[in-house]
């Protein structure tokens, strides 16, 4: 499941770098620039590494290297297994993407509030940040708990195997 899903996300995070090649940009005095050659220019010299290294599907590349990434099973050596495990961590790039999240959420509330014609106020918006960010500090909060459960080869009495998230 958790394969399938890794899956799923590194596909999505693919078509993703692809559509950044032909979406126009916004430039100078709110200006949309639609012309190919120089947003294709501005996203190789921008967010194009980032984004290419976090959609690399690295669960793909360490199964059929012969390694189990959700149980750290090995067939080649152990040296390959630190080092395939180490690209993993290319991951965390996606973390540079939730800036521009934000931004793109601050960019929907404007054009809602134009054409509504309401007002949202900075406190507002500041309290969705807030609950977004305890959210996804939830979200690696555990992630970590079950990163040390699976460390510990996942013991009966852990809140894992009584959810029956341990794969068995």
């Amino acid at each position: 499941l958790f394969y399938d899903m890794n899956l799923a996300v590194d596909f999505i995070f693919m078509i993703d770098v692809i559509i950044n090649f032909c979406t126009g940009i916004v430039g100078e005095n709110d200006k949309i620039i639609m012309d190919a050659e120089y947003v294709r220019r501005n996203y190789l010299t921008g967010f194009f590494v980032t984004d290419f290294c976090s959609s690399v599907p690295l669960d793909l590349i360490l199964r059929s290297a012969g390694i189990d990434s959700v149980n750290g099973t090995v067939t080649g050596t152990k040296q390959s297994l630190k080092m395939l495990k180490l690209l993993r961590m290319a991951k965390l790039f996606r973390l540079f993407r939730i800036n521009r999240l934000f931004q793109h959420i601050k960019r929907a509330v404007m054009a809602i509030e134009e054409a509504l014609n309401i007002r949202v106020s900075d406190g507002f918006t500041k309290l969705m940040r807030l609950g977004i960010g305890a959210l996804v500090l939830a979200h690696w909060i555990g992630c970590f708990n079950f990163m040390l459960v699976r460390l510990y080869n996942f013991p009966s009495d852990s809140w894992v195997v009584y959810a029956g998230l341990n794969g068995e």
